[in-house]
C-alpha cells in the first residue's frame, strides 16, 4: 500500500515506538474490559473489591498516557508528511519550465495539491488508528481463548470466512471506486468549461446545448458509479453487522452445546465478543479512506513524477550547455548593476512540432533596447510576439543566438539572475493580491499611483495587499502595473496593456505614464497595435511569421 510507504519514507519518528504506545493503550483497554468481568463476577456475590477499582483507575491513567502521547505523536507528524509532499511539489513547480506546467496540466497539480492532499491527511490518522484497533482484537482474542477455547475457535473460523469473503469484495469496491473518481474528474473537467468558457456558452446555443448534454451525461455516469460503490459499502457493513450476529448466536446456541463448563464463563466471553464489535467496525469503516488514499496518492506521484521527468530533462540539457566561471558570472553581474541596452543577435527558438501540426519557429532575431527609450513590438496575431517576449525575458531559453545586457551574453545558467531584473504583465498575466516579494511599501507612493491609475476611489493598500482585485479587465490591468512599478525593476515589459483600457485611459497611458517611465531611465518594451500613438516610440520593431520585418526609429515630438 502506498500509504505505508510513504509512512516509511517521509516519517522522522520511530514507528516502533509509535505502534508501541498504540499497542499499550490497546493492552490497557484490554485490561479494563478483563477487570470489569472480574469485578461483575464478583458483584454477583454482593462483593464490590477496592483493588479492582485501584487497577481500573491505573488501567485508565495508562491508556490515557498513551493515547494523548501516541496522538500527539501521529498528528504531528502526519502534518509534517503531507508539509513536505507539498514543499516537494511546491519546488518542483517553481522549477518547472512554462510548457512542462502546460503539459501536466495546471488543474491536474491544482488537485494534486488540495483535494488528493486532504484525502491522504484524512486517512494517515485512520490508519495509525487502525493499527491500534488491530492490537485490540488481538488482546481481546487473545482473552477470549483463555476464557474458553471453542468460543474462541468458533469465532476465529467465522472471522476467517467473513474476512474471506470480505477481502475479495473490497477488491471489487476499489475498482468500482476508482472508475467513480475517474467519472467524477471527467465531471469537474466540464465544469470548468462551462465556468470559464460562460461567455462563450452564453452566446453559442449548439455549444450550450452540447456542453449541457455531456455535463448530463457524466453527472449520470457518475452519479450511477457512486451510487454502485455506495450500495456496496453498505453491503459489506451489512456482512460485518451480520457476522455479529452469527457471533452471538454461536456464544449462545452453539458454544454450550460442546463445552460443559461454559455456564461458567458465558457473560465473560459474550462481554468480550461484544466488546470486540467497535473495534472491528471502525476497522472496517476505514478501508474506504484507505483505498481513496490509495488512488489520490498515485495521481499525486504521477504529477510528481512528470514534474521530476520534466526537471531531469531540464537538468541534462543545462549539463550539456555546461556551467560558467566565476569570472563569467561576476563579468554578467556587473552587466546586471547598470544595464544600458538589452540586444538580442540572431536569436531563435521553435516549438516541437507533432504528425499533426508543424512546430513554430521564431527567428533569427535581432534587436536592441535601450535605457530610457521606449520599444513598441508589433504585428498580426500568431505572429510570434509572445514567443518573442518569452524569450526576451529568460521564460524560454533560446534555442540559438545570444541574449547580450551591455555587451555581455546571458550564461544559460544564469537566466534567473537574468529575469530578475524584468518587470512584467503578460497577456496571460496573474493579478496577485498579495504584493509578494515587494518589501518597504510606501503606502504614499502606492496611493500616487492609484490616482495616477485612476482607481484610488475603488482600490486601497491594505496591509501590504490591495484592498480588492474584483474590478473590470482594463482596471485589473492597471492593479498589474502598479505591482511591475513598486518592483522597481531596470526593464519594464507590457504585452498588450492597453488593449482592455478605454478610450480615455489608453490616452493616459500613451501620453502620460509611458513618457514619465522614460524619463525615470527603464527600458520599456510593449506589444502593441495602437498605431494611432506609434509616434510615442523610440523604436518599432514588426512581427511577421517570427521574425522581425521590419525596424525603425520614430521621430519623438
Amino acid at each position: 500500500m502506498l500509504l505505508i510507504d510513504l509512512l516509511r519514507s517521509r516519517t522522522r519518528i520511530d514507528l516502533r515506538l509509535a505502534v508501541g504506545l498504540l499497542s499499550l493503550a490497546s493492552i490497557a483497554t484490554t485490561m479494563v474490559l478483563i477487570i470489569v468481568n472480574l469485578a461483575a463476577e464478583q458483584a454477583e456475590d454482593g462483593v464490590a473489591s477496592m483493588r479492582y477499582l485501584g487497577m481500573m483507575g491505573l488501567s485508565l491513567i495508562g491508556y490515557i498516557w498513551a493515547q494523548k502521547k501516541s496522538s500527539d505523536m501521529i498528528a504531528a507528524e502526519v502534518e509534517h508528511i503531507l508539509h513536505q509532499l507539498r514543499l516537494g511539489m511546491f519546488d518542483r513547480v517553481r522549477k518547472a519550465a512554462p510548457d512542462t506546467l502546460a503539459r501536466v496540466g495546471q488543474g491536474a497539480v491544482q488537485t494534486a495539491l488540495t483535494q488528493e492532499m486532504q484525502t491522504v491527511s484524512a486517512a494517515l490518522p485512520l490508519m495509525l488508528n487502525g493499527v491500534q484497533q488491530v492490537v485490540l482484537i488481538i488482546c481481546v482474542a487473545a482473552y477470549l481463548a483463555w476464557l474458553s477455547t471453542f468460543a474462541f475457535v468458533m469465532i476465529s473460523v467465522l472471522a476467517i470466512v467473513v474476512s474471506t469473503i470480505h477481502l475479495q469484495r473490497i477488491r471489487k469496491i476499489n475498482d468500482a471506486t476508482r472508475d467513480a473518481i475517474d467519472d467524477e474528474n471527467l465531471l469537474f473537467g466540464g465544469l470548468s468549461d462551462l465556468l470559464h468558457g460562460f461567455k462563450e456558452v452564453k452566446m453559442n446555443s449548439r455549444r450550450r446545448a452540447a456542453l449541457l448534454g455531456a455535463l448530463n451525461d457524466r453527472s449520470i455516469r457518475a452519479r450511477d458509479t457512486k451510487s454502485v460503490v455506495k450500495a456496496q459499502w453498505s453491503r459489506e457493513f451489512a456482512l460485518i453487522q451480520l457476522a455479529f450476529y452469527g457471533m452471538m448466536a454461536a456464544m449462545v446456541f452453539i458454544v454450550p452445546i460442546f463445552t460443559s463448563d461454559y455456564h461458567d464463563v458465558a457473560v465473560q466471553t459474550t462481554t468480550a465478543a461484544l466488546f470486540m464489535i467497535g473495534p472491528i467496525g471502525a476497522v472496517v469503516a476505514a478501508v474506504p479512506s484507505f483505498t481513496d488514499s490509495d488512488v489520490a496518492l498515485r495521481k499525486i506521484k504521477d504529477i510528481d513524477d512528470q514534474l521530476e521527468d520534466a526537471l531531469d530533462a531540464q537538468h541534462a540539457q543545462e549539463a550539456t550547455n555546461g556551467t560558467s566561471s566565476p569570472e563569467t558570472l561576476e563579468k554578467f553581474q556587473d552587466a546586471l548593476g547598470n544595464i544600458a541596452e538589452i540586444s538580442l543577435r540572431d536569436v531563435r527558438f521553435s516549438y516541437p512540432g507533432t504528425s499533426d501540426s508543424p512546430g513554430f519557429a521564431v527567428g533569427p532575431i535581432n534587436a536592441t533596447f535601450k535605457k530610457g527609450e521606449i520599444t513598441f513590438i508589433t504585428g498580426g496575431n500568431g505572429a510570434g510576439k509572445s514567443t518573442i517576449i518569452a524569450v526576451l525575458t529568460g521564460l524560454r531559453p533560446a534555442a540559438g543566438g545570444s541574449i547580450m545586457v551591455n555587451d555581455c551574453p546571458v550564461p544559460t545558467d544564469a537566466l534567473q539572475l537574468y529575469r530578475d531584473h524584468f518587470a512584467t504583465v503578460l497577456s496571460d498575466y496573474h493579478l496577485f493580491r498579495e504584493l509578494y516579494g515587494i518589501d518597504d511599501i510606501d503606502p504614499k507612493r502606492v496611493e500616487t499611483l492609484l490616482k495616477q491609475m485612476e482607481i484610488d476611489d475603488k482600490v486601497e493598500l491594505d496591509d501590504n495587499a490591495f484592498s480588492t482585485t474584483s474590478l473590470s479587465q482594463g482596471q485589473r490591468k492597471r492593479l498589474a502595473l502598479i505591482a511591475a512599478l513598486l518592483e522597481e525593476k531596470p526593464v519594464l515589459v507590457l504585452d498588450e496593456w492597453a488593449a482592455d483600457q478605454d478610450p480615455h485611459f489608453r490616452s493616459v497611458f500613451y501620453e502620460k505614464i509611458l513618457p514619465s517611465l522614460r524619463k525615470q531611465g527603464k527600458i520599456i518594451i510593449c506589444v502593441t497595435h495602437d498605431d494611432r500613438w506609434f509616434d510615442k516610440a523610440d523604436t518599432i520593431y514588426h512581427v511577421r511569421d517570427g521574425e522581425f520585418v521590419d525596424g525603425r526609429q520614430t521621430t519623438q515630438a
